[in-house]
């Protein structure tokens, strides 16, 4: 059939009044965006107004005309241009802006995502305590005053409760980006021994304080700091409860019920070499090495466990009364302690008791003794939940001097670990090695000058 003209123009009009434009060249390629851009960045603040871009081209030539949109905020001057200002919306979060190209015949489309930020709060006061405690020899503390809102924060800084002995400064600051630190500065000189209690207190020049309790150690006997002299990757899943020695590794005892073990580990890496289990009743405490053998405590089922340094094949069990924390071998005797001010020597063949001592500091005990190795003539004793080591006197149980070990661990590190407890010396070169209980490193340590 044939269509009359009548019909065809009538048709012609209808797409014409739809919107459409008959295309009389079908090989006609529609606009090509080279770019899109916001300026001066895709993250805007609530109410902020960024700068919308697009560059694009015809590939005959032809006038373009565009046409911006957005999920979200206003054009305040209009959406048909190449460049148009955009003003973000109030609510935070992602939205996306669309540009549409068009030439006449064919059009391309383009699409921005967009940021609108969280607006700032109020300034706010954080304090960030890095290391709380003075230890024993540290001088000066860093306390970080940061401001968790917008806006300038002011503050002011002193030192109360007791602290006639610290000093604070600066004694005022404040805040618009980044942090300041406030130095809070220690002196022990009309200091008994004991532990000392001080409380920094900072105040905002909005919002009430906030009080940072801080603690400074004095010992009767002379105090040391170490130095670092190299760090060593640790199992940060092993709880030690023992270390030791032997031809250039670390033997380790870890606790736990039902995750207690002796271990051979390598230095160098921290891969467990070796290891042996104990019963999953059994909480494993201290060990030592004792010429072919390797010895081992539990805590509270009275047996030590004797094994081949070698093979950690089981040669003999030992039993004792009261608690096993920890255990060292002097050369002659084996050194015990339970946790309290007692150190107890032991025949490292039989384990019988050879006699004991009560261990004092200033001429009053002092309890908590853990983890124990044995140098240069003496008892070197961790003391629990503290990051000293006293080394003692063996004869008379006198403290001769302490270790500092305070700030081995960052505080990111001190998150997730618990306390010092670990020492091992190799009694040919003298070194030694420190750990703690779920600590990603272990430290080879020196006593500074």
């Amino acid at each position: 059939m044939r269509a009359h003209p009548l019909v065809f123009c009538l048709f012609a009009a209808a797409l014409a009044a739809a919107g459409c434009i008959l295309d009389s060249d079908p090989a006609n390629r529609p606009p090509a965006i080279a770019a899109l851009a916001a300026a001066p960045s895709a993250t805007a603040d609530p109410g902020d107004t960024l700068s919308l871009s697009v560059r694009a081209d015809d590939p005959e030539g032809e006038p373009l005309t565009y046409a911006w949109s957005a999920t979200r905020g206003v054009f305040p001057a209009g959406t048909a241009a190449a460049v148009v200002d955009w003003i973000a919306p109030a609510q935070a979060g992602p939205c996306t802006a669309t540009v549409r190209v068009d030439d006449g015949r064919n059009a391309a489309t383009g699409s921005l995502v967009l940021g609108v930020s969280t607006p700032p709060g109020p300034p706010s006061l954080v304090i960030e305590t890095p290391q709380p405690s003075f230890g024993l020899v540290g001088t000066r503390l860093a306390v970080v005053v940061r401001n968790g809102g917008g806006g300038a924060l002011g503050w002011s800084a002193a030192v109360t409760t007791g602290g006639s002995w610290a000093a604070a400064t600066p004694a005022t600051g404040t805040v618009t980006t980044g942090t300041d630190t406030v130095w809070v500065a220690a002196d022990r000189t009309s200091l008994t021994p004991g532990t000392h209690y001080c409380a920094l207190v900072v105040t905002p020049d909005t919002g009430g304080p906030r009080t940072v309790p801080l603690r400074a150690y004095v010992t009767a006997e002379p105090a040391h700091g170490v130095d670092v002299l190299a760090t060593f990757p640790h199992d940060p899943g092993a709880f030690t409860q023992g270390l030791a020695w032997d031809r250039g590794a670390l033997v380790e005892g870890t606790g736990h019920y039902g995750e207690s073990e002796l271990r051979r580990v390598e230095l160098a890496t921290g891969t467990v070499l070796q290891s042996v289990a104990l019963a999953a009743n059994e909480f494993g405490e201290g060990v030592a090495v004792v010429r072919d053998r390797a010895l081992q405590l539990t805590w509270q089922n009275h047996r030590a466990y004797a094994r081949d340094l070698t093979t950690f094949a089981p040669l003999d069990t030992f039993y004792y009364t009261g608690e096993g924390w920890g255990l060292a071998w002097d050369g002659a005797r084996l050194v015990m302690s339970d946790g309290s001010s007692a150190l107890v020597f032991r025949d490292p063949d039989t384990f019988a008791e050879l006699g004991r001592v009560t261990v004092t500091t200033g001429g009053a005990e002092l309890e908590r003794l853990n983890e124990l190795e044995c140098a240069d003539g003496l008892v070197w004793a961790n003391v629990w939940l503290t990051d000293f080591i006293a080394r003692i006197e063996p004869s008379t149980g006198a403290v001769v001097d302490w270790l500092d070990l305070t700030g081995l661990l960052t505080r990111e590190q001190e998150l997730d670990a618990d306390v010092l407890n670990g020492i091992a010396i190799d009694p040919v070169s003298g070194r030694v090695f420190v750990t703690g209980k779920d600590w990603p490193a272990v430290f080879e340590i020196q006593v500074a000058d």
